[in-house]
């Protein structure tokens, strides 16, 4: 008896332990996938601490991302069907969101298609067709390190790319 108490007590730890792992960060090398369904779920909610931190500089403003940043690839297509991305932040920090295209390099302080700030949105008429880092972070302006809690939603869907294809 007492063996299987220990074996279970040593099991629940190494599955904990292998949980909490699998959560990583979002970074540049290891991007979340954010494809919202026709409803505009799930939304992402989470926070910018704690995930990439070797963004210097964001579409080529030399003030560059004050402090770590959350990075997810989306996929917009014409057949997209949302118009905006509502972002929502926290206290202690000024959210800023930047779309660069996953061709420019996430870390490459390429031109942004577009970014917004404060109560603004991303529009679907300002994203041409493409795939595109979305890289949530404090705004040039706060102090260095701010970070914090963001939500960021979607008013219908940005469709899954197919990644490859084969027939045996």
């Amino acid at each position: 008896m007492k063996r299987n108490v220990l074996f279970s007590a040593i099991s629940a730890t190494v599955l904990a332990i292998g949980f909490s792992a699998s959560a990583g960060a979002q970074t540049c090398a290891a991007p979340a996938s954010w494809t919202p369904d026709i409803a505009g779920t799930p939304t992402i909610t989470d926070s910018t601490c704690g995930h990439e931190t070797a963004i210097t500089n964001v579409c080529q403003d030399a003030a560059g991302a004050p402090a770590a940043a959350y990075v997810a690839l989306i996929n917009v297509t014409a057949a997209g069907t949302f118009q905006n991305i509502t972002f929502t932040g926290g206290a202690g920090y000024t959210y800023s969101a930047y779309f660069v295209p996953q061709a420019s390099g996430c870390n490459a302080n390429a031109a942004c298609t577009t970014s917004t700030s404060g109560a603004l949105t991303a529009k679907h008429a300002n994203l041409p067709e493409s795939m595109y880092y979305m890289i949530v972070t404090g705004a040039d302006f706060d102090a260095p390190n701010s970070c914090g809690p963001f939500t960021a939603t979607a008013d219908g869907t940005l469709p899954v790319q197919l990644q490859s294809f084969s027939v045996s």
